[in-house]
């Protein structure tokens, strides 16, 4: 897809293969993980607040479609946030390869930009703690 960033300026954990990997987190980066549509909402709020946002992996298998916002390390040791899981050290996140940026199946909601721009965790908390609010009032 045209938005794939070049081979060149993929952060190094990022799978250049033709299948997605396992990924350790908590070495490069720690992830959050929410419900897609909470997540959906947050990326919204984030943009509309002009926060940037990271790379973000929508998994929309299974049950319960979840997101994966890409933090830095460290982002799990302290995350409180109720409705989400935190992974850090001993947690792996199955990641897409660069190519895989729409649906269906596993995919980058928001490609990395860069090997070090990952979502601000307070950014994040903030967006959700809102999107949270705004589903509770509504009807």
């Amino acid at each position: 897809m045209s938005d794939a960033i070049p081979t060149a300026r993929l952060p190094r954990w990022m799978p250049i293969g033709s299948a997605p990997e396992l990924c350790p987190a908590g070495t490069w980066w720690d992830a959050i993980r929410v419900p897609e549509q909470a997540g959906r909402r947050a990326v919204a709020l984030m943009e509309e607040e002009g926060r940037r946002v990271g790379p973000v992996i929508l998994d929309e298998g299974g049950r319960e479609p979840r997101m994966y916002f890409l933090t830095p390390v460290g982002t799990a040791a302290r995350w409180e946030e109720l409705g989400t899981v935190a992974l850090g050290a001993t947690c792996h996140v199955v990641v897409p390869q660069a190519d895989r940026t729409v649906s269906p199946g596993l995919h980058w909601h928001r490609l990395p930009a860069g090997p070090h721009a990952l979502t601000v965790p307070d950014a994040l908390h903030r967006a959700l703690t809102k999107a949270s609010r705004e589903h509770e009032s509504s009807p």
